[in-house]
């Protein structure tokens, strides 16, 4: 990617995970979930997209938020570069932040 972005990746929390990476953004804040697709290419975007707004939460819980970050679930292409990557949201959270 040829754009750096002001992220902090996000230390593993075991069960009360906050995500992978924090993304302070201008239209608000992003606790991004990356993903990789399964050997089979097998991709669970409800599932992903579910523990994206768990970990939202607990990231809000554990900084004393009053409003949690917008989950974001970020999917490697395979063979491609972080740049080809895919970005997964709720249509909601995505109009909610236009």
């Amino acid at each position: 990617m040829e754009q750096g972005l002001n992220a902090q990746r996000l230390p593993r929390a075991g069960r009360n995970d906050v995500g992978d990476v924090y993304v302070p953004g201008v239209n608000g804040a992003y606790v991004v979930e990356a993903k990789a697709p399964r050997r089979d290419g097998r991709i669970d975007l409800s599932g992903w997209i579910r523990e994206a707004e768990i970990e939202a939460e607990n990231y809000r819980v554990a900084k004393r938020l009053a409003v949690a970050p917008t989950p974001l679930v970020i999917i490697k292409a395979s063979n491609k570069g972080v740049g080809e990557a895919y970005v997964v949201q709720k249509l909601s959270d995505v109009l909610a932040n236009l």
